[in-house]
């Protein structure tokens, strides 16, 4: 049995039911309130970091989803009493056709490709990766030819959601040149990873994620 999903945003319920679809593609375990004005991002499971970081890869996918469809999406992290403790919501900012950038990044998304061909050489696609960490208001640094490590500019919930979605965005774009980038997910190192690299980057940029560049 499939249970209808309502219009939200100004597009229609089957519409919707696709652009969750899509969301959910890369971010299992998350749960979308739909209203009529806007689309809540909750977990199914207890706030942590790891679940914060997996809201912000859906919220990423969710926002490339709804732009697919010409919609411009207003997004607000942890909006508090008025979206439930949902960890994003996301309403209607406007229409624009999606430029040729987002649909680059949504076939990246719809195709999931796992194997590629080739190594790249980093130094070749650094600048393209780095933009994209930028674009959602993180940065990159590059410690080794294989290894990036993903930063934002201050610490908390809001900075880990971001994380998730910078991470994302690296990872599609990425793959819109044909090479993968895999997130190392092991907090225990955390720490230890920011402790080496606070003589590089001060106390500025916070170390996120790990990040490494592979075959597939």
């Amino acid at each position: 049995m499939t249970i209808a999903v309502p219009d939200s945003l100004g597009l229609a319920g089957e519409d919707v039911h696709g652009v969750l679809a899509l969301a959910r593609a890369s971010a299992p375990g998350m749960r979308f309130e739909v209203r009529p004005e806007q689309i809540e991002l909750h977990t199914t499971t207890p706030h942590s970091r790891e679940t914060r970081i997996a809201c912000g890869v859906a919220l990423l996918n969710l926002r490339l989803a709804l732009q697919g469809h010409g919609i411009q999406p207003l997004v607000t992290l942890l909006p508090g009493p008025s979206a439930a403790s949902a960890a994003a919501a996301v309403r209607l900012g406007g229409y624009q056709e999606p430029n040729p950038d987002v649909l680059a990044l949504l076939h990246a998304l719809r195709t999931n490709r796992r194997t590629w061909t080739t190594f790249p050489d980093l130094t070749s696609w650094r600048g393209l990766l780095c933009r994209a960490a930028e674009v959602e208001r993180a940065w990159l640094h590059v410690r080794s030819g294989t290894e990036m490590v993903l930063c934002t500019f201050n610490q908390g919930a809001a900075a880990e959601i971001r994380a998730g979605q910078a991470t994302q965005r690296v990872v599609l774009t990425a793959g819109t040149v044909g090479f993968a980038v895999t997130a190392a997910h092991d907090p225990a190192s955390l720490s230890a990873l920011r402790a080496d690299l606070r003589p590089c980057l001060g106390n500025t940029l916070v170390p996120q994620m790990v990040l490494r560049l592979g075959t597939g």
